[in-house]
């Protein structure tokens, strides 16, 4: 395959030497890129998508503000049901291994980033898949960008779904009524001025609408869903401003509710208890979404220091948010925070922000994974850039109008988190890095001149024995530096293991809940009623 052209590093043997053009030994083998060079960051990619990508503009205050609103999500409405059906002590320590384990899968996810030439200093554009595609077979790439689909396409459907519906209830509650267009079962227009306490929907179950809030968040986000990663950046720091804003609002009503600590239970295997706690997997499925922040945030940008700060800000809000939002309300089987926030016995004020909190918070991160998505199918390849933006933008549009009724968001959210985030954003980036780092493995980004060429090989090679001069231009940043590459390794596997363990726990858990409820649904069903 053609490889792109990267400078050849001083000392490399001639057997290592791949085409570039050769510098003298007195020049960096690779210059960092200034804020606006996308020559260099995109130099691998065809120039007619090129320019569907962004430069590396983003700030530190923008990188907090994109990684928070990424980690917060649909998720965190759904955080006190995790802590009141899971109890508090088994949903901290899932939330706390959560944490640890994406920080430590997103610093290995960015290391195997620096393992392709030319990429040492994040000079280049490497996006998840492509790292995949360099170190997977044809078909397990195949299976983990199906996974990558599924997984960020159900994180957008989920905010879509809880931003739309609650819309809708914030129009029932200004007009007094509300009406929709349906589809199924039957065609016409049906209107409601009744909410429910039960259902998230103000339309109840079984049916498919396409209702007014749905549409206005789809005139708002669709179009911003276009744009590339550095141009959203001054609406992610309106949302994270909104986003503070309005949990200390909520955590203020929390108090005056009054909190009960017979809500929260220490510990309880209740039926809903694993897929409660799956819910909280969901809410660090951001770690795929690491490296096209890396990829455009400026070259001043300190990753640790942005990456530990978020997540434990991300963190401290769903912990506060759980136990506190626990303690002040009951939450039946499929309700949600946002439901008992803008029931009529609270505030007037926490109303009307709990039903902005979807417009301002959730739904600036529609465009976000849609830009992820667009990215990475155009850097692998797959398509070109209409077809594209069509499944990164669209599609979960559609699938979410197939959605839209009833308690959905809850079952997408408890499930996804279950069966994909943890392979995605824990183990896969582990094996990532355990498969350059135990061989010392480095890749080559391939130059193609076409968006739709078919995928290529790699040429992944060890790394040669260089002089001590190459080896300081070419320094890698580590996500531990402190520890050798060895204890490294040995870490990765840590988290590999630890997060294997809490995955399965939790399917098992909800399993057990699915056939506890079914047993107790067939008992109630055979039980004579009384007379």
């Amino acid at each position: 395959p053609k490889l792109a052209d990267i400078s050849v590093y001083p000392g490399c043997p001639e057997a290592c030497q791949r085409p570039a053009t050769c510098l003298p030994a007195s020049e960096p083998a690779h210059p960092m890129p200034s804020h606006e060079d996308t020559a260099l960051l995109n130099g691998h990619l065809d120039p007619r998508i090129s320019a569907n990508f962004g430069k590396k503009t983003i700030s530190t205050f923008s990188s907090y503000a994109l990684l928070i609103n990424n980690i917060t999500g649909p998720g965190l409405v759904a955080m006190c049901v995790a802590y009141q059906h899971g109890g508090w002590l088994p949903a901290t320590c899932v939330l706390l291994l959560s944490a640890l384990g994406s920080v430590m899968s997103a610093g290995f996810l960015i290391e195997t980033m620096t393992r392709f030439s030319g990429n040492e200093n994040f000079e280049s554009r490497v996006e998840f898949m492509e790292m995949a595609r360099a170190l997977f077979p044809r078909t397990l790439y195949f299976m983990v960008f199906a996974l990558f689909l599924f997984n960020i396409t159900t994180a957008n459907v989920s905010a879509i779904l809880e931003s739309a519906q609650t819309l809708d209830q914030t129009f029932l509650m200004a007009f007094g009524s509300v009406c929709a267009f349906e589809f199924h079962p039957s065609i016409g227009v049906i209107c409601t001025s009744t909410s429910s306490d039960i259902n998230d929907s103000v339309f109840g179950e079984s049916i498919v609408y396409l209702s007014p809030g749905f549409c206005c968040l789809a005139a708002i986000s669709v179009p911003i869903g276009y744009w590339n990663l550095e141009e959203n950046m001054a609406i992610q720091a309106c949302s994270f401003a909104a986003l503070i804003i309005l949990l200390l609002q909520f955590v203020v009503q929390f108090a005056h509710n009054g909190l009960h600590p017979e809500y929260l239970p220490t510990s309880t295997l209740s039926a809903g208890a694993g897929a409660s706690l799956g819910s909280i997997l969901f809410n660090f499925a951001f770690v795929v979404t690491v490296p096209s922040w890396v990829n455009e945030k400026r070259p001043d940008v300190k990753i640790h220091g942005s990456l530990l700060n978020s997540v434990a800000v991300g963190t401290l809000m769903f912990a506060l948010m759980g136990a506190v939002g626990a303690m002040a309300y009951q939450f039946p089987a499929g309700a949600d925070l946002l439901t008992k926030l803008t029931n009529p016995s609270q505030w007037f004020i926490t109303r009307v922000l709990a039903q902005l909190f979807p417009p301002l918070v959730l739904v600036p991160g529609i465009p976000i994974l849609s830009i992820i998505v667009r990215y990475n199918l155009l850097e692998n390849r797959v398509c070109g850039v209409s077809l594209a933006n069509f499944v990164a933008v669209v599609l979960p549009w559609l699938i979410a109008l197939l959605t839209m009724s009833g308690n959905m968001l809850n079952v997408i959210l408890n499930w996804a988190g279950l069966l994909t985030v943890a392979p995605l954003n824990f183990f896969i980036p582990c094996v990532m890095f355990l498969l350059t780092a135990e061989k010392n493995m480095e890749m080559s980004l391939i130059k193609d001149n076409s968006p739709e060429k078919k995928l290529e090989k790699y040429g992944a090679y060890p790394e040669a024995e260089d002089t001590e001069d190459a080896k300081k231009k070419r320094k890698r940043w580590r996500l531990m530096p402190c520890l050798s590459p060895r204890s490294s390794i040995r870490v990765a596997w840590g988290v590999l293991i630890v997060s294997l363990a809490v995955n399965v726990a939790a399917i098992v858990l909800a399993v057990r809940g699915l056939l506890i409820r079914e047993e107790a649904a067939h008992q109630e069903s055979s039980t004579p009623s009384a007379f």
